[in-house]
């Protein structure tokens, strides 16, 4: 079978699977045989030190702008269920420079981030997103925060979060592998929306696979400097761009697709 086939098909075959585990309108749920319904309830809020391991039996609302600190890991196993809250101040999870997120699904039992309203009642731009911040160099300098995370908006961090300034191209923030992002993008000033993923000055060490962003009211993914690698990224209804980069991103992403019928 002649190579350019075979990518068409794995293409056309990621492309199938985007339908499949996911739309826009979220009235029938949103994966067409999910699993049983988690039994437990839990909150993560404020900062997150040392290391925290979800379980996949429990659903957990994240309250606020949520932060994993400088030296602390964030373990979230497959088929864990992540919801954010959609109250006027918003919700994100920031894994800050020095943390990791180790966030390992599977095809059969993916990790979702997705709104606390109901289905059916869900909508892009319910809630922040999630926001990984390396130690790999970018091209701009001073001391710039990844926007939404002014404290003067959340009052969660008056000082905003800096990703630039780093040095460390090969730097180590975790994995993320089958994981997907729903109804994000929550603007937390005007014009200010965060991304379904954003990757701030993320390093090379980083493992990106097999992720899906879902109906977000801003970009699917964007990269802001860094150099860290992806593959097998899909992106369904974007509000903005499917894919972005800018401030000097080097890395390389590989298989990706988009798909997009409202304007």
């Amino acid at each position: 079978m002649p190579a350019l086939f075979r990518l068409r098909t794995a293409l056309l075959s990621l492309a199938a699977t985007s339908v499949l585990t996911g739309c826009l309108s979220d009235d029938d749920d949103d994966s067409p045989t999910p699993p049983p319904r988690p039994q437990g309830t839990a909150t993560l809020q404020g900062t997150i030190n040392g290391v925290r391991t979800l379980s996949a039996d429990t659903i957990y609302t994240i309250r606020g702008f949520v932060y994993v600190a400088n030296g602390a890991r964030l373990n979230i196993p497959a088929g864990t269920r992540l919801v954010g809250d959609t109250t006027a101040l918003g919700s994100a999870l920031f894994v800050l420079r020095g943390a990791q997120i180790n966030a390992n699904g599977t095809a059969a039992a993916p990790i979702v981030f997705t709104s606390a309203r109901s289905a059916g009642n869900r909508a892009p731009g319910d809630w922040g997103g999630l926001i990984i911040v390396g130690n790999a160099r970018t091209n701009r300098t001073g001391n710039i925060i990844v926007e939404g995370s002014n404290g003067s908006v959340t009052g969660a961090d008056p000082a905003g979060v800096i990703y630039t300034g780093g040095t460390l191209d090969g730097d180590n923030s975790g994995t993320l592998r089958y994981v997907r992002v729903e109804f994000a993008g929550f603007a937390t000033l005007p014009d200010a929306e965060l991304n379904s993923f954003t990757f701030a000055a993320v390093g090379s060490g980083t493992t990106l696979e097999y992720l899906q962003s879902l109906a977000g009211l801003d970009d699917s993914f964007e990269w802001f400097g860094g150099t860290v690698d992806g593959r097998y990224l899909v992106s369904y209804e974007s509000g903005d761009d499917h894919f972005d980069s800018a401030e000097g991103y080097r890395g390389r992403n590989q298989f990706v697709i988009a798909l997009q019928s409202t304007y």
